[in-house]
């Protein structure tokens, strides 16, 4: 967890979910340049990996099967999954450009399919995607 201006999620224990550090660091940047009210940010378990961006009272939730979902925030914090209240699906699938997605949070919610991506979905490219981005 971090607080304070430019917001980074710490390193992750576990390599395969550390991967997606580099991603979440580049929309927690971008979210931060729009303004957003980031006041945390976390890695989360595997089995879907997933991220939080807690945003005043609500959080954003990236994972990789479902890409981001808003909701208000109920519980959560680094290793334990976050909990929303009335969750949406913001769309722009599993793994929008980072500088898109202050724009799918200001959109808000669109109707998008329960599951976009299976986690077990073997060599489909989505790992080869994550490592464009890199954790600083």
């Amino acid at each position: 967890m971090s607080t304070g201006r430019n917001l980074r999620p710490l390193p992750h224990s576990d390599p395969f979910v550390d991967v997606i550090r580099g991603y979440v660091t580049c929309v927690g940047d971008a979210l931060q340049a729009q303004g957003a009210p980031l006041s945390k940010v976390w890695l989360d378990p595997a089995n879907p990996r997933d991220a939080t961006f807690v945003l005043g009272l609500r959080a954003l939730v990236w994972n990789e099967s479902e890409g981001f979902v808003l909701g208000e925030f109920v519980s959560g914090e680094p290793g334990v999954r976050t909990v929303l209240r009335d969750p949406v699906r913001l769309g722009g699938g599993v793994l929008p450009e980072p500088r898109s997605v202050p724009h799918l949070l200001e959109r808000g919610a669109v109707e998008a399919p329960a599951a976009v991506r299976a986690v077990d979905a073997g060599h489909d490219g989505f790992e080869d995607a994550l490592l464009r981005f890199r954790a600083a």
